[in-house]
């Protein structure tokens, strides 16, 4: 008999249904303790969580940065569930900051089993939502080659998407992609004093912390 609702189900409510099979359910989920032996390297790529910065005179101003995900240092076990809980409610209702958030969670083993190809779907989803930091994080691992073959014309690609959708700091990597040699090329030197002047510019204007290289 053919299920009716299942025919009637667009694609995106199937892409959630499967993502509601895919990430474990709260009271299932595994946290630990110290960084996976899979994910030893310094964390790369960008959550979305973002707070106020207090300049040095002392004045809150109103300057964003990213901040590491509190799941990543939170040590109360009771207050890391509901945190997870909370951001896979979210992420099951398309809140791609939620999905971009998890993703960034199990690519650097930041208190969760190391998982490259869960975080590169939820980046993914969270890319297609718009989420610029979810490019960024894509880019990340096309460029360190986390679970996947190192790849820097596709990280350059997904960098300088990521930079024309808000996310300045792609702009100091694409500068040491093009001072290097994008995919075997030859380095470009023009084009990386460009990207570099960019980054500058943006972080003397935004005082935005710095990602990437």
């Amino acid at each position: 008999m053919i299920n009716q609702k299942a025919v009637r189900m667009s694609p995106d409510e199937k892409v959630f249904q499967f993502l509601d099979t895919l990430l474990p359910a709260a009271e299932n989920m595994q946290f630990v303790e110290s960084r996976s032996s899979c994910a030893a390297n310094a964390d790369i790529g960008m959550p979305s969580l973002r707070v106020l910065k207090a300049p040095v005179d002392g004045k809150l101003a109103a300057i964003t940065i990213k901040a590491a995900n509190p799941l990543a240092t939170m040590a109360d076990p009771v207050l890391l569930r509901f945190l997870y809980r909370s951001l896979r409610d979210d992420a099951l209702a398309s809140d791609p900051n939620a999905l971009n958030d998890l993703g960034w969670l199990w690519i650097n083993g930041s208190r969760v089993l190391f998982d490259s190809v869960l975080a590169r779907r939820l980046f993914k989803l969270a890319y297609v939502l718009g989420s610029g930091e979810a490019a960024f994080n894509l880019a990340e691992q096309a460029w360190y080659g986390r679970g996947m073959c190192v790849n820097h014309d596709l990280a350059a690609c997904y960098y300088e998407q990521a930079y024309e959708r808000g996310i300045t700091g792609a702009a100091g990597a694409l500068g040491l992609l093009h001072e290097k040699g994008v995919g075997g090329q030859a380095p470009d030197f023009g084009l990386a004093t460009h990207w570099y002047r960019l980054a500058f510019g943006a972080a003397s204007i935004s005082g935005e912390q710095c990602y990437g290289r």
